[in-house]
């Protein structure tokens, strides 16, 4: 799937995806159970990858 988006919409998904990602790493220290905490240390990882494809270049239409 290919999605296009503006600067300002890269922006903003890059700001959320940031925030979330603050909030999500909280998450996973104060979670006790070990296959949650699984789960969202994926889901960190995919937001870490997701996050670093925005902030390059060639994806930002540069």
């Amino acid at each position: 799937m290919d999605l296009s988006l503006d600067t300002k919409e890269t922006e903003l998904l890059t700001g959320l995806l940031e925030r979330y990602l603050e909030d999500l790493r909280r998450e996973i220290h104060h979670t006790d159970r070990a296959a949650f905490r699984t789960a969202l240390k994926a889901d960190e990882a995919l937001m870490e990858r997701l996050l670093a494809r925005l902030k390059t270049p060639a994806y930002m239409g540069m």
